[in-house]
């Protein structure tokens, strides 16, 4: 009896934290270079398998004693191609392939992101609004002598018809994860690497859209819905249950 109401409670959980991860997707749907989420749902046993093959840290901590669950031991980031669309502005790019702006951050120190929609700051340097400034190939900021500059398609920035800097497009280290920190930012504890030129390609007066499909998003969550409503009424059932056992089945004896 108890094991059910155990069950229940996980799936109200598991679909809570999904109902969360599909309500970010579609608020930022309209988020430049935003990559949408979704969780990896996983039973006790499969838990608790990879918390034996985990660090020595996880694997001494207590998981629990139930066999039935289901939990949402992770979550996932589609990094797949979003749409590009031109804007007909020179401080907006795109990157059509791999790899990822690097943002100096106040926040996060170096962050990656697929947003190009930056700016010149009062010291013409180059900005991402809100986050912090874009970096070249060398990880210093990127000063430029005003917005009329073109930019090649393996990131050289030329002014005046000469070379003058080179975007830093990276990708985490080989084996790195990276981190979601909001609004399409990620970040990685060890470190990024340049991406190779022949992986991707900037597209300049243009932005990458979110890759967010609204009708999927909007399946999932009425889905989620339903899931969640279930085992909200399993678990008022086995309440219901429990009652009757504790206040009318122990008066017979």
């Amino acid at each position: 009896m108890v094991r059910g109401l155990y069950s229940a409670a996980a799936g109200v959980f598991s679909q809570q934290k999904a109902l969360n991860v599909i309500s970010n997707n579609i608020a930022n749907a309209s988020t430049v270079g935003f990559k949408s989420q979704t969780t990896v749902e996983s039973s006790f046993g499969e838990h608790l398998v990879a918390r034996l093959h985990s660090p020595d840290d996880n694997r001494n901590r207590t998981v629990g004693t139930g066999a039935f669950i289901t939990i949402n031991g992770a979550e996932y980031i589609d990094f797949s191609q979003g749409v590009i669309e031109g804007t007909g502005r020179s401080q907006d790019l795109a990157i059509q392939g791999e790899g990822f702006f690097l943002i100096e951050s106040e926040t996060y120190g170096e962050v990656l992101t697929r947003s190009g929609q930056f700016e010149m700051d009062e010291d013409s340097d180059l900005v991402l609004p809100g986050v912090g400034k874009v970096l070249n190939d060398n990880r210093n900021t990127i000063r430029l002598k005003s917005s009329d500059f073109t930019v090649t398609s393996d990131g050289a920035i030329l002014e005046n018809g000469k070379e003058t800097d080179t975007l830093f497009i990276g990708m985490p280290n080989q084996g790195a994860v990276l981190e979601g920190t909001g609004e399409g930012l990620y970040f990685s504890q060890d470190g990024y690497q340049k991406a190779d030129t022949e992986n991707y390609q900037l597209v300049q007066e243009a932005l990458e859209k979110s890759n967010t499909n609204i009708v999927r998003e909007m399946s999932r969550i009425i889905a989620g819905q339903n899931n969640y409503q279930s085992c909200i009424q399993i678990i008022k059932m086995n309440d219901k249950i429990n009652e009757i056992t504790v206040n009318q089945i122990g008066r017979i004896g």
